[in-house]
């Protein structure tokens, strides 16, 4: 004996059968009792529980499904995890050696505390307003003495035929030169006067890589690997080399004594050739 409820069309046969019979039995009398009433509720609740309410004649309504959850696709992203390491992962260029371009703090009275960058040297600083470092500079330095003539007028405020130049004279030899240009300074030299050539030994101010006045060429050389020759023989009554490293627009210029391969003066400037002779 099959004990399984009716299903599919064999279900739809038998409520039909079970209807027909209770409405012909209902026919004779004419009248609606409440037994016709509790049987259509007992085909109504058989239908219910047998097809889960959807199927019984439509007598119950069936309310809408809940969207499913969205599941992750195969071809979603997979989560990234980070695993901390015992160095930063960092790019590996080829290493460029720049010139300092911010100075650490300095002495204004001693320059050997000073740096040269492409902003200048110490407190001369490319860009100023002509006068506007010489508080700084009146530190550790002194005009150069004024040329004057015979009935003492001052020919040269400064001891030198270009009036765009104005030299600062320390102790020891020590010079610092500002060329200005339309009232600005365009150029800033440290150098040392009563010398030969160049100094034995590396003294003032310095680059951050650390040449500055008395560095040898291959010092030079062993800082700035892009170090670039930009001017050899007789220029301006001198045998001296120049070499140039750049910084944007600006360069700054070491001038290599003949003979002793000492750096005997540095140049800060726009320009990879600046003069040798500032005073003519």
């Amino acid at each position: 004996m099959n004990s399984e409820p009716p299903i599919g069309d064999d279900l739809q046969r038998m409520l039909v059968t079970m209807k027909q019979n209770v409405l012909e039995r209902a026919a004779p009398r004419r009248r609606r009792t409440r037994r016709t009433g509790i049987v259509l509720t007992v085909i109504a609740l058989l239908a219910v529980g047998t097809a889960g309410g959807g199927v019984a004649l439509g007598l119950i309504p069936t309310a809408p499904s809940p969207a499913p959850e969205p599941t992750a696709s195969a071809t979603s992203a997979p989560s990234r995890t980070v695993t901390p390491s015992s160095a930063p992962v960092v790019d590996d260029p080829t290493p460029i050696p720049t010139p300092t371009l911010t100075a650490p703090p300095y002495a204004a009275a001693d320059w050997s505390t000073w740096t040269v960058s492409a902003d200048g040297v110490g407190p001369a600083t490319l860009g100023s307003p002509a006068g506007a470092d010489d508080a700084a500079l009146r530190a550790g330095f002194t005009p150069a003495a004024a040329l004057v003539d015979d009935t003492g007028t001052v020919i040269y405020p400064y001891g030198c035929p270009n009036t765009d130049a104005r030299i600062w004279e320390g102790t020891g030899g020590a010079r610092v030169v500002e060329l200005t240009t339309g009232g600005t300074v365009g150029t800033v030299i440290i150098e040392l006067q009563g010398q030969d050539g160049a100094p034995a030994r590396q003294l003032g101010p310095t680059t951050g890589e650390g040449v500055g006045l008395g560095s040898t060429l291959d010092e030079l050389r062993a800082a700035y690997p892009g170090l670039a020759q930009t001017r050899q023989g007789a220029v301006g009554g001198t045998l001296d080399t120049t070499w140039a490293i750049a910084s944007g627009d600006r360069y700054i210029v070491f001038q290599v004594a003949d003979g002793v391969e000492r750096v005997s003066r540095v140049t800060v400037s726009s320009t990879s050739e600046p003069v040798i002779d500032y005073c003519s």
